[in-house]
């Protein structure tokens, strides 16, 4: 147990991640609301107050940080996802780190099935269109913006979820109950002789399926998972939907895939870097146009709600005061 001098804690983007934790322990607590993505800044508001504890939801603590602010020890990822930590240089400072699992997951696999209604019934150009108070009075019926097709029900979807964890199966729960076939995606590169039971062979599953959710985490293994390759196995009226991380799919072979009709539609809610501006690909398909919505964005806020951030709240305390007791919680190091 470290001695009793009030422990010194520095909340950066705390306008992204929302809430305030409270602890029963000496402490100061000093949030900045934002917080650019620059070590100079970084390490600016660490070296402030010698901090002891860090909690970042997504900007970056580098080396360059860890060697600059030696009494920090201990970094709490207001959120689940870690790709943001240079997890290698805090285990050479011995610096722990900690996350909060399942943070939001209600929320973001109630976003992704918004995500599908989205796509599949076209909502946000139909919107607009409707909005405009043009199209609908001269052409008597929008129907032709299905791309000439009729749409189908979730019963007649088959829906993949790529990420078997509480969020993947989440989302599983909420398609079965709309009456979707639901699959579990195995891990890529697996051959299709060790596919565990209750899995699909990845690229069958890409084959086969109407629906496809990320839900994984961003890792090396996962880094542009969904290329080229992979979208061109896809169904022509196959949705694609992320909630996982940016990074995750390739964003330029996307667009092109897109464009090209060789899948039904896409959304997501991260990018590959954020905040998207307007020269993102993606931000700069969704306003062209052929994408006609079949391509719909949402500002990475899958995972905004209550419950996100009393949990948020919670576990943040709950990780923090057991670090100080010696008994660190949801460690990722």
């Amino acid at each position: 147990m470290m001695d009793q001098k009030p422990i010194s804690i520095i909340r950066l983007d705390a306008a992204v991640g929302g809430g305030n934790p409270t602890f029963t322990f000496p402490h100061t607590y000093i949030p900045h609301p934002d917080t650019p993505k620059s070590d100079p800044a970084v390490i600016s508001a660490l070296q402030s107050v010698s901090a002891d504890v860090v909690i970042t939801t997504r900007v970056p603590i580098t080396a360059g940080v860890l060697a600059a602010c030696p009494s920090l020890k201990l970094v709490a990822v207001w959120a689940i996802g870690s790709d943001h930590i240079d997890l290698a240089a805090c285990k050479e400072k011995g610096v722990r780190v900690c996350n909060i699992p399942a943070a939001s997951n209600e929320a973001v696999a109630e976003h992704a099935i918004s995500l599908y209604f989205s796509l599949r019934r076209r909502i946000v150009y139909l919107h607009e269109l409707t909005r405009a108070g043009k199209e609908w009075v001269s052409r008597g019926s929008l129907a032709g913006e299905f791309g000439g097709k009729i749409p189908g029900t979730a019963r007649e979807e088959v829906l993949s979820v790529f990420g078997a964890g509480e969020l993947g199966n989440r989302v599983a729960n909420i398609g079965r109950a709309l009456g979707m076939e639901v699959i579990f995606a195995e891990r890529k590169g697996v051959p299709a002789s060790e596919v565990r039971e209750g899995r699909t062979e990845f690229t069958e599953a890409i084959r086969i399926s109407t629906v496809l959710v990320l839900t994984l985490p961003l890792a090396p293994s996962t880094l542009n998972l969904i290329s080229t390759p992979e979208l061109d196995l896809m169904r022509p009226d196959a949705l694609l939907i992320n909630v996982a991380r940016g990074g995750i799919v390739d964003e330029d072979a996307l667009v092109e895939a897109l464009k090209a009709g060789k899948l039904g539609g896409v959304a997501t809610d991260v990018f590959a870097v954020e905040p998207a501006d307007k020269d993102n690909v993606l931000v700069k398909a969704a306003g062209e146009d052929w994408s006609r919505g079949r391509l719909v964005l949402t500002p990475h806020l899958a995972w905004f709600a209550q419950s996100s951030i009393k949990k948020l709240e919670r576990v943040t305390e709950e990780n923090i005061e057991g670090w100080l007791k010696g008994d660190l919680r949801n460690v990722v190091l």
